[in-house]
């Protein structure tokens, strides 16, 4: 078994590879100056088990991968992993406007053409992306990494709130782990990509500590509607759970400007933006786990369990 690192995974890839205790392999990824990547392994991998570490979140990190893929296969490996955190174009699972397309299905018979034996990742963005795949999936379940965190806050009257029809089932099963916590959700229409219509609540959030929990937070237009809506109610707090943390445009400007007082994501994407309300926490522990489980040939039933 070898691990490898993207260009933009390496302190993630570090710590998993002292986690599994299987040293860091020398991959160097060139860059023309039109930017063109050239992926060169600096070791052999001829009879290897490789477990690569990059996530999709943009264009040129999917073409990255595709080709250090090709490179691992070209040169003889056993087979090729592919450690994904974070999973891009999970979003467009689904065909919802005319004439549009689904471009989590062409991802996913893209990194199989080239020779891709399995992949894991962190909440897909709809558990049927796994359909997509004719390879293994392993399927973590990003919930895990946040609960120690939030039974340290020791929080009275907490209410697990779901911003949307699609995190519902997402939050329910975060509330496993807090069985004195109720539920809300909040009912949202959108007329397009990062846009709201309305939001109504569902439930009652009078005097509770809230915690959102989502997959991905991007723009955070949302949140922060969705935060104000809370805080109207009669809500103590608000808290937001994001697996992914996108941050796209004006999102640290949202995030400033919101009512909710943190914002817990882990570290499936690069953080560059900064703001004094974001805690980031590693999923390191989960992937290495995994890894772990993979190579010895056992089940993951027990890393993925709340």
């Amino acid at each position: 078994m070898k691990i490898f690192s993207g260009s933009k995974s390496k302190n993630l890839a570090e710590r998993i590879s002292e986690m599994v205790d299987v040293p860091l392999g020398k991959i160097q990824i060139d860059r023309f100056s039109d930017g063109e990547i050239l992926p060169l392994f600096r070791e052999s991998v001829r009879g290897e088990d490789i477990f690569f570490i990059s996530n999709t979140s943009s264009s040129d990190l999917i073409m990255e991968t595709l080709l250090v893929i090709d490179a691992a296969k070209r040169s003889g490996c056993r087979s090729f992993t592919l450690v994904s955190p974070y999973m891009g174009y999970s979003r467009q699972d689904k065909s919802d406007h005319l004439r549009s397309s689904i471009g989590s299905k062409v991802l996913a018979d893209i990194l199989e053409k080239v020779g891709m034996s399995c992949i894991i990742s962190i909440d897909l963005h709809a558990s049927a992306i796994q359909g997509f795949y004719n390879v293994p999936v392993i399927h973590l379940n990003g919930n895990k990494i946040f609960i120690d965190y939030i039974r340290l806050l020791e929080l009275d009257n907490m209410c697990i709130l779901s911003p949307d029809q699609g995190a519902v089932r997402r939050a329910s099963d975060f509330c496993k782990s807090f069985p004195d916590a109720t539920f809300s959700m909040i009912n949202k229409k959108r007329i397009k990509p990062n846009e709201i219509h309305s939001m109504e609540l569902v439930g009652d959030v009078t005097g509770k500590n809230v915690i959102i929990v989502d997959d991905m937070a991007d723009t955070l237009g949302t949140l922060k509607k969705a935060s104000e809506l809370i805080m109207e109610n009669g809500a103590i707090s608000v808290r937001a759970i994001t697996t992914h943390g996108i941050l796209s445009g004006n999102a640290i400007d949202n995030l400033n400007n919101s009512k909710i007082s943190e914002l817990l994501i882990s570290d499936t994407i690069v953080q560059e933006k900064e703001s004094n309300k974001i805690t980031v926490i590693s999923c390191d522990t989960m992937i290495s786990k995994s890894i772990i489980a993979i190579s010895e040939k056992k089940s993951i039933h027990e890393i993925n369990q709340i």
